[in-house]
């Protein structure tokens, strides 16, 4: 928790007063707060500068979901409440998951230097002026960490002046785009929504950072399709086009950690890892082939 805010403080910083669209369960109203520093403190305006300066060839997408009631009523609190549930049972065997039918998601991509050929409701340009909010949008989970954010937050000004408002963003909401897409890869391929965003960002080869000890691909955060025994994942695999990366052992510090020393514990022990990796075999024949 604090080292989302002062990385390696060995006190937790002090409480403070917060408006209700920030509490965060369990009267933590501090966690919503952590998210929103952490992302400006390690995206300060010299890097956001260099992520929209870059060469124009170099890409950035960020995945979120747009979340609406089918009754065509506004999110509220109860709904966040389920997201919630949904989000806390998704390592549970399929038949006891929560699953809210009542809902339409969408995943809604966010990219730089987006041609505008490929911008559609779907996928949208990512700008300096969104850039924090669309972060914070791509893992906002509801109730844990207040409400999830509005079409205004995360649509550039810009666009919105040129576009408009898409009518279906009438009562949505933006929130963790693994809802909806947690590994882009199967959407990409069978996506007609995407396939040519999918073109436009592909690259020779893909490298994946996973946090599970098995390196399980999960298509999204419910875990209801697992695609490391897709054909196209299996061919990668062999091709040197794809390499995940993974820890190979359980992390120790979880979300909520309020221990510096278990925090810092798990940064080392990542890097050594990281270490053995870079000399490792596989990583040779991935870069190097």
């Amino acid at each position: 928790m604090k080292g989302w805010t002062k990385w390696g403080l060995e006190e937790v910083p002090a409480a403070v007063q917060v408006s209700r669209e920030l509490k965060s369960f369990w009267g933590l109203g501090q966690f919503r707060l952590h998210l929103i520093h952490s992302i400006r403190y390690v995206m300060g305006e010299m890097e956001v500068a260099r992520v929209f300066h870059s060469r124009p060839e170099k890409k950035l997408l960020i995945f979120t979901t747009r979340v609406r009631r089918r009754d065509g009523k506004s999110f509220q609190e109860a709904d966040g409440l389920k997201y919630f549930l949904k989000s806390i049972t998704r390592k549970l065997p399929p038949g006891l998951k929560f699953i809210p039918r009542q809902y339409r998601e969408d995943p809604v991509v966010f990219a730089t230097n987006l041609p505008e050929a490929l911008q559609s409701e779907f996928v949208r340009p990512l700008c300096p002026d969104n850039y924090h909010a669309v972060i914070e949008a791509s893992c906002l989970v509801p109730l844990a960490m207040g409400t999830p954010l509005q079409p205004t937050q995360v649509n550039p000004a810009s666009w919105m002046e040129q576009t408009g408002s898409f009518d279906s963003d009438g009562h949505a909401v933006f929130m963790d785009g693994g809802f909806a897409m947690k590994m882009p890869m199967r959407v990409f391929e069978e996506d007609q929504r995407f396939q040519t965003l999918a073109r436009w960002a592909a690259a020779d080869k893909t490298l994946i950072f996973c946090c599970d000890p098995s390196g399980n691909l999960w298509e999204t955060s419910s875990r209801l399709r697992r695609l490391n025994s897709a054909p196209f994942v299996a061919k990668a695999l062999e091709e040197n086009r794809l390499l995940i990366v993974c820890p190979d052992h359980r992390i120790e510090a979880g979300f909520l950690c309020y221990d510096n020393a278990v925090t810092l514990r798990t940064f080392h022990r990542g890097q050594e890892q990281a270490e053995r990796f870079l000399r490792s075999e596989a990583a040779r024949r991935f870069f190097n082939a």
